[in-house]
């Protein structure tokens, strides 16, 4: 990596990384301060802070902490020396670390990463996918938590006596997205919709009713108001599975059964999945995340993905007549992958976060799961199925 140390206007030093800017040009010391006031959570009990460049960030964050813990992870040693050479603070209470291989994160740790780091890094760099899961996992939140909190307090007033998940008799489920690939599938899912349990997430259940299709159940994850219109004037009555920080004037309007879904790493989940003695799922970060750790619970053989594309071709983003979904700006993070059919396609950063999740699932999972996407993303261990493989797995049953 390339590392080049200059001088800001102000006359203090900056540092750049591969061409990208790791502080500003303009007042270094002064904006990576401000950037440690807005992230710092005084709750936590020690701090885990990515990057130790010319130790800006560092000064600041280890004034915050008061005496806690400040461990400081560095990429390379000239990233060390030229922090040696440039620090004023001889008596900086700070760990400094190379090493990750010991290191354990848990709820009591805040982690800090400016974006500036990812972005400098770049992704070929090892760490740069689980760097940039975290990021946006943390911008998410930071964005959603007061809403998700109110939404959390909402649901559980909505359903003081929790019900417990029904039983299924078919082995085989399909998980339906909204993905672009859906349609062409739609039709396929027609055909073996008697044979299999069909669980759609919210923004594909109304494509899939024009369709004659009606789900075993669908899924809501999202906290936001406007998915209401996933449900609203679609005349559906079946099983609603809602992640307990879901919307909740969306689990209001639905009229048919509702099963709450209690999420790890959400504390206030954590603690009425223990009262209500119900399951703790993994979520991912998105919809079909959800789903897949929810099928995985529910104990079916085999998972069927549909719509689960993580990727596009061209600028459209999901199926015709789904709920979601919009043209591509050119001023968003495109990047290109992998795709099933061996083409590139286009995808988003929150995207490819979702991509590793499901990844790392199926390395895990002792189910068996499939993409019915040719278009979709590449992920080892989601093999893409045909429609005569898809009615082979199907029939066998």
């Amino acid at each position: 990596m390339n590392w080049e140390v200059a001088t800001a206007k102000n006359g203090e030093a900056t540092l750049t990384l591969n061409n990208y800017a790791v502080y500003s040009k303009y007042r270094p010391r002064e904006d990576a301060w401000k950037w440690v006031d807005s992230e710092f959570e005084e709750s936590k009990e020690q701090y885990f802070l990515i990057g130790l460049g010319l130790g800006y960030h560092a000064e600041r964050l280890a004034q915050l902490a008061k005496g806690k813990r400040v461990i400081v992870y560095f990429f390379e040693k000239i990233e060390y020396e030229l922090f040696l050479n440039n620090n004023e603070s001889e008596d900086l209470q700070i760990e400094i670390i190379h090493d990750l291989k010991d290191f354990i994160l848990n709820e009591k740790t805040q982690v800090l990463i400016s974006g500036s780091w990812i972005r400098a890094i770049g992704q070929d760099h090892s760490l740069f996918a689980y760097l940039e899961d975290i990021k946006i996992n943390q911008v998410t939140f930071k964005k959603t938590a007061d809403l998700m909190k109110n939404n959390f307090n909402s649901n559980m007033r909505i359903s003081p006596e929790i019900q417990s998940y029904p039983k299924y008799k078919k082995e085989i489920a399909c998980i339906v997205a909204s993905g672009p690939s859906l349609n062409k599938t739609v039709s396929w899912l027609k055909e073996i919709q008697d044979k299999v349990e069909i669980f759609a997430v919210g923004s594909a259940l109304k494509l899939l009713l024009l369709n004659g299709i009606t789900p075993t159940a669908a899924i809501i994850s999202d906290a936001k108001h406007d998915i209401i219109k996933q449900i609203e004037g679609s005349g559906y009555l079946g099983p609603l599975y809602f992640l307990s920080t879901a919307n909740a004037k969306t689990v209001i309007k639905h009229e048919g059964d509702s099963y709450i879904i209690f999420q790890q790493g959400y504390p206030l989940a954590e603690v009425a999945a223990e009262k209500h003695k119900m399951p703790l799922l993994e979520t991912g970060g998105s919809v079909s995340t959800v789903a897949i750790s929810l099928l995985e619970y529910l104990g079916f053989e085999e998972i069927i993905l549909f719509g689960q594309d993580l990727g596009f071709v061209g600028n459209q983003t999901h199926a015709k007549d789904s709920t979601s979904g919009r043209a591509v700006s050119d001023d968003l993070n495109i990047r290109e992958v992998l795709a099933n059919d061996g083409s590139f396609i286009h995808t988003t950063p929150n995207l490819q976060v979702y991509t590793r999740w499901i990844e790392n699932k199926a390395k895990r999972m002792s189910k068996k799961l499939y993409t019915t996407s040719e278009q979709g993303v590449f992920i080892p261990k989601v093999p893409y199925i045909n429609q005569k493989e898809l009615n082979s797995i199907v029939n066998s049953k």
